[in-house]
């Protein structure tokens, strides 16, 4: 018999965590690179980093989050920091470990990454702004946000029935 979730030891989905940071990065950024053009991707670091933070907390912890905000910033050329510091700051806010029990229900978890995503979207927006001496186009940004928000029950309906069907959440 196996022994149960909470007792096994956490190592394979620590693994599981880090390799799906890394693949959400390189899908992230592979439009960009592949096309040389503006990326419009879903901002899938953020969506990877909101899940595993609600689903097992202490495998993101704050450096976790800078790191993946510094790769994003390194493989699409942006100004360095800038995703590392909003990250930062949308998820330290939206942090919320009381509530990270509910993740069976899907309407909290969507409008807690919508709000995540805002503040990101925003912090991002005016860090970008300030770096580059100028207003950065919104446009771009909205429409990642939006595809973000969008894909979000999509991803995340996937990771909460996987966990459900090994009875994590029970």
């Amino acid at each position: 018999m196996r022994a149960p979730i909470e007792r096994r030891p956490p190592y394979g989905l620590a693994i599981w965590c880090v390799v799906t940071l890394i693949l959400s990065l390189l899908f992230y950024a592979a439009p960009a690179r592949l096309s040389q053009s503006t990326d419009l991707m879903p901002l899938l670091p953020l969506i990877t980093l909101f899940i595993w933070s609600t689903i097992r907390p202490y495998f993101i912890p704050p450096l976790v989050i800078f790191a993946v905000g510094i790769f994003q910033d390194l493989l699409t050329g942006g100004p360095m920091g800038i995703w590392a510091f909003s990250y930062l700051t949308a998820l330290t806010i939206m942090r919320v470990r009381k509530e990270d029990s509910t993740t069976r229900d899907l309407g909290p978890l969507w409008f807690r990454f919508v709000a995540t995503t805002a503040i990101a979207v925003a912090v991002a927006w005016a860090g970008g702004s300030l770096a580059i001496g100028g207003p950065v186009a919104v446009q771009p940004m909205a429409i990642e946000a939006a595809a973000s928000i969008l894909m979000f029950p999509l991803i995340a309906l996937l990771a909460v029935r996987k966990r459900q069907s090994r009875g994590a959440f029970g």
